[in-house]
């Protein structure tokens, strides 16, 4: 959380020094609590993934393994919308990816509304839902409170499997 919380300040000064606008003060505090909110959902599930390796060996070829797919799962490396519909639902499903989601939607708002000033709808939304900004199940488009909603429960949810796990008795 602490290198999230550096990394939005380094970024923030990189784009104030570069001419552009610092966040509304509303806007850091949504990012701050999604900082937050996606390091415990992350922190749950990996807290769960751990507890089935048993040498640091083992946990060092799964966390190079497993970095390198949740970035894709998130959809950081390349936008959502150029991959394969099924990749795509993939991504939808990983609860995680729900987070950048949110990111995008706090850190990108702005700069969208000023980007496409008399833009049909349609064609914002086609960007949207290209980038990741919005998830879509067919017609339903997944709202930040639906997003907020999946990222507590998966928090809930790894935390508790994950203490199950480490509490219960372990066969060598």
């Amino acid at each position: 959380m602490i290198m999230s919380i550096v990394a939005l300040i380094l970024a923030e000064l990189y784009i104030f020094l570069g001419g552009g606008e610092l966040l509304s003060l509303g806007d850091l505090l949504k990012v701050l609590g999604l900082i937050f909110l996606s390091t415990m959902a992350s922190g749950s599930m990996i807290y769960f993934m751990v507890s089935f390796f048993h040498t640091q060996n083992a946990f060092g070829v799964a966390s190079t393994v497993l970095g390198t797919l949740i970035g894709f799962l998130m959809g950081i490396y390349v936008p959502i919308g150029v991959l394969p519909s099924a990749v795509q639902a993939i991504i939808k499903v990983f609860p995680i990816s729900h987070a950048a989601v949110l990111f995008r939607q706090v850190l990108m708002d702005v700069p969208l509304a000023r980007s496409f000033v008399g833009a049909p709808p349609a064609m914002v939304d086609g960007f949207k839902s290209s980038l990741g900004v919005v998830f879509q199940f067919g017609d339903h488009t997944v709202s930040s409170m639906e997003s907020l909603l999946i990222l507590v429960v998966t928090t809930i949810l790894f935390f508790i499997l994950g203490v199950w796990r480490m509490l219960s008795p372990r066969k060598t």
